[in-house]
């Protein structure tokens, strides 16, 4: 068929309603819920045009990709209507195509209209694909949507052109990884290493990373286990014309298997790298520890399990003999390998695997240990990157403590919470702030100010350490707790027990004449004297709902909303605040 012919079929396609979606689910698998679909545009099946590629190759070379777009949104849309689905419809757009003049205005808002579908769960796919011509009037294109209410994606993140550019430009509410990070992610670690960038700096932009092209339960897996939520790939669903509504509960990883930090896990400094069966020969083993230089050890498998580790100076001395390559190279290495090497986990945590090595004098430096995965080969770590991976946590933990209290700072409380929240398990945040304690220290200076900020935090730690519960130090005289697995009612009672202590002791930190008074005299901040009653603690507490606070953002707002309530009284207060999500704040566009 002609490339005339093909634009008429293309012009037919697009005229007589002949494209439809087949729609491929996005899930978040922590909560076992399907939280969207992204519609992929099909042509009649047969026919030459009913591959997207050769769709909007055709449509870009004969100057019709706006009108392909329109009737690709309509015909999403109103598939999506039909099927009374819920949840978000993620609509893939070729940014060009927001720029082009011809391209007419308030069409999608017209469709989401005419179909019945809020503008916020429409969300835009923007691909990094495409090459983008003009960033400037893309951005505008973008700011008018999200002023209109729709949701904007990132898609294909690290595939090419501008991802990172659009993403600190727009603060777009998601972004999609490229599969080629997701891909085999288990068996390589620089792919974990930049998935684990990206979601950092998500948490930091309050944007949801979505992962696509998952398509085997090991990288699903090592995906949950990193902190993603939200999923899309073969494994999920495939393209299909009738929606799936839920999570196969196959899909799910248990709570209990969920690593609370991957980054502090052994998991974080794996390696793989090539291992060799149990019935090698010895001289091919030695073979290959002779072209690559780098090599160190290699894990010995048999069955998946590992049966051992051989080491290079090991081989090398087998066979620096006289009658070294006679004796072992017919041998399989299982003959000269190490049988009892160090083996863990890939759950198991950095501090552990750092005691074993320090209890093991035999162990050196240079060695790899064995990582396992359900007792199957997983990696090897170096022994070497693991203590400097730990040296790296306790020096990052040191800079972020508070100095006065040396209790853990803003990065570590940030850090506990959000593994709360993609845990997501009941837990609870308590907020303590002094009442009155500026007037405080302008009467009795700022050392005898940290002397009750310090024995505030002792208070805090000998009720909370011995239940295991997490204490940080915000700074000045914020703190904050986090309850983990007990209920409200055990978690007012803890803090009420923390209010009593403080009443008890609270005087000790005043002259007589003040207590006798029950409270000091001072200037406010407009010059005038006003009378302060002593310091109270107030506490506020709030249990965060995981599908409403998307970080740690969301819960330090809703935190501090419940703080001021507590604050409204003189004397010491618990709060228990019944809202478990924060209000939310509105959205400022770049242009403001």
């Amino acid at each position: 068929m002609s490339g005339s012919d093909l634009t008429k079929e293309l012009l037919s396609l697009i005229q007589d309603k002949q494209l439809y979606p087949l729609f491929q689910p996005v899930m978040d698998t922590s909560r076992g819920i399907v939280i969207g679909h992204e519609a992929l545009i099909r042509g009649p099946k047969g026919h030459p045009l009913e591959f997207p590629d050769r769709l909007f190759s055709l449509a870009s070379q004969a100057q019709l990709l706006s009108e392909l777009e329109l009737a690709c949104r309509s015909a999403a849309m109103e598939a999506f209507q039909k099927n009374a689905m819920q949840g978000k419809l993620f609509l893939n757009v070729n940014p060009n195509v927001l720029q082009d003049d011809s391209h007419p205005h308030g069409s999608t808002l017209r469709l989401s209209q005419q179909f019945g579908i809020a503008p916020e769960q429409i969300v835009i796919e923007i691909s990094e694909r495409y090459p983008i011509e003009d960033t400037k009037n893309l951005k505008h294109a973008i700011i008018h949507y999200q002023k209109l209410g729709f949701m904007i994606a990132i898609d294909d993140l690290g595939a090419g052109y501008s991802g990172l550019k659009l993403w600190s430009e727009l603060r777009p509410d998601y972004v999609k990884i490229d599969r080629y990070f997701i891909h085999s992610i288990e068996k390589s670690s620089v792919k974990r290493e930049f998935v684990q960038s990206i979601l950092s700096l998500a948490t930091s932009l309050r944007t949801k990373v979505v992962v696509e092209g998952i398509e085997t339960p090991d990288e699903l897996e090592q995906l949950q286990v990193m902190g993603v939520n939200y999923c899309q790939g073969f494994l999920l669903g495939r393209p299909a014309p009738y929606p799936v509504l839920e999570v196969p509960s196959s899909l799910l990883l248990p709570h209990h298997h969920v690593a609370l930090n991957y980054q502090s896990t052994i998991a974080s400094v794996v390696d793989t790298i090539h291992c060799v069966s149990a019935h090698t020969r010895s001289s091919e083993v030695l073979d290959t520890f002779t072209q690559d230089k780098t090599l160190s050890s290699l894990p010995v498998i048999h069955e998946k399990k590992v049966a051992g580790i051989i080491r290079r100076e090991k081989i090398m001395e087998f066979f620096s003999g006289s009658y070294g390559h006679a004796l072992y190279a017919n041998k399989p290495v299982s003959y000269i390998m190490d049988e009892h090497p160090l083996s863990v986990d890939w759950q198991t945590s950095l501090e552990e695997v750092s005691q074993l090595i320090t209890d093991n004098d035999e162990v050196d430096i240079y060695q790899h240990i064995i990582v396992t995965k359900s007792d199957v080969y997983y990696g090897v770590a170096s022994i070497k990157n693991l203590l400097r991976r730990i040296t790296e946590l306790k020096v990052n933990n040191a800079r972020h403590a508070n100095p006065l209290t040396q209790l853990p700072g803003n990065v570590a409380i940030n850090q506990i919470i959000e593994e709360q929240l993609s845990r997501v398990r009941s837990f609870h945040v308590a907020y303590f702030d002094l009442n009155h304690f500026k007037p405080y220290n302008d009467i009795y200076g700022y050392e005898q100010g940290d002397q009750i900020i310090k024995w505030l935090a002792q208070i805090l730690q000998k009720q909370l350490f011995r239940h295991g519960h997490f204490i940080g130090h915000i700074g000045g005289d914020d703190f904050v707790a986090i309850f983990k697995d007990i209920d409200k009612e055990q978690t007012e009672e803890q803090c009420n027990k923390i209010i009593r202590d403080f009443e008890q002791d609270i005087t000790r930190f005043y002259h007589q004449e003040h207590i006798d008074l029950g409270g000091i005299k001072a200037l406010s901040r407009n010059g005038t004297p006003v009378f302060y009653p002593l310091l109270g603690l107030a506490i506020g507490v709030v249990q965060p709902d995981p599908s409403e606070c998307l970080s740690h953002h969301d819960v330090a707002l809703l935190a501090s909303e419940a703080k001021k309530e507590a604050k409204q009284s003189d004397g010491s207060r618990c709060y228990m605040c019944h809202r478990q999500k924060p209000r939310r704040l509105r959205q400022i566009s770049p242009q403001q």
